[in-house]
């Protein structure tokens, strides 16, 4: 290691010894509360679930630090906020065509839904041109052209049935920053942590869920703006806020849904069933902006 990278390491460690230290004087955190930490890291160890635990409770705060600085404190000016694209992102999805739809099986499982909104600026101004790469689960909780080596050391049985790039595509806003696709409410995303194991123990005494909430992943580049990587939430699904990392679940990313079951209104949309409707925008900071 060379000097620098001592000093480094010095510097983090001393930070991570005080911060330590504080939380436990803060709480007024026990010796035998301690020890029972430490069991349950050898519990995890034992069990052989150190790589999902730290994936789960570390990785988005790593990643935000390192891919996400560019959308740093959003509250600032009204930047939509950055969220981590996760293990299921693949390059090379299909540029679709207007009217968009997210590329999907022959009577795709799922409920009809219509997603649209806008891009625009900081500065409020709408981003013509911009471009939206988006992928999801289907109605079950499956992604397409997942493989298990991709998504270490999650454990997650995969259906491999899927064509290749069910429910990913790309497409550009129009003149006015606005765009509109249609998919189908996502489902659930299995984490794939036993039930039993300490991890799975740990996280039923927080009173989460080793489950995602539904979400659709999005990235959005546009020529003069920083690229956004973000998710898409849904205000009626029960567990949004109860993930394991509820710092990635920020209120300006949760969303209303409105169900139109009125048969004139699914047959003017080409639909033998009641659909779904969602709204959201996406705002972009320009690469001049101050962090």
């Amino acid at each position: 290691m060379s000097t620098s990278g001592n000093a480094r390491l010095q510097v983090v460690f001393d930070d991570l010894q005080s911060t330590i230290a504080d939380l436990i004087i803060k709480h007024g955190v026990t010796e035998q509360e301690f020890q029972q930490v430490i069991a349950w890291a050898l519990e995890l160890a034992e069990a052989g679930e150190m790589p999902m635990t730290i994936y789960q409770f570390f990785m988005h705060p790593v990643l935000e630090a390192d891919l996400g600085t560019a959308y740093a404190n959003p509250e600032k000016d009204g930047a939509s906020p950055w969220i981590g694209r996760g293990p299921a992102y693949v390059p090379g999805a299909p540029v679709l065509e207007r009217p968009y739809a997210l590329p999907m099986r022959p009577g795709e499982p799922g409920e009809a839904l219509f997603v649209s909104g806008q891009v625009r600026s900081t500065s409020g101004e709408p981003i013509a041109g911009a471009e939206l790469d988006i992928w999801m689960t289907n109605a079950k909780g499956d992604y397409s052209n997942l493989t298990a080596e991709m998504i270490r050391p999650l454990v997650i049985d995969l259906d491999e049935s899927l064509p290749p790039f069910n429910l990913r595509g790309k497409l550009l806003t129009d003149d006015e920053g606005r765009f509109e696709y249609r998919t189908v409410m996502p489902g659930i995303e299995v984490m794939g942590i036993a039930e039993n194991g300490p991890l799975g123990k740990l996280i039923k005494k927080l009173d989460r869920v080793d489950l995602r909430p539904l979400h659709i992943h999005t990235i959005v580049t546009a020529a003069g703006f920083h690229t956004l990587t973000t998710q898409s939430y849904f205000e009626s699904d029960p567990i949004v806020y109860k993930t394991l990392e509820p710092r990635t679940t920020p209120e300006s990313s949760v969303h209303a849904t409105q169900l139109h079951d009125d048969p004139a209104d699914f047959k003017a949309r080409g639909l033998d069933a009641p659909y779904h409707t969602v709204a959201h925008d996406y705002v972009l900071r320009p690469v001049t902006a101050a962090v």
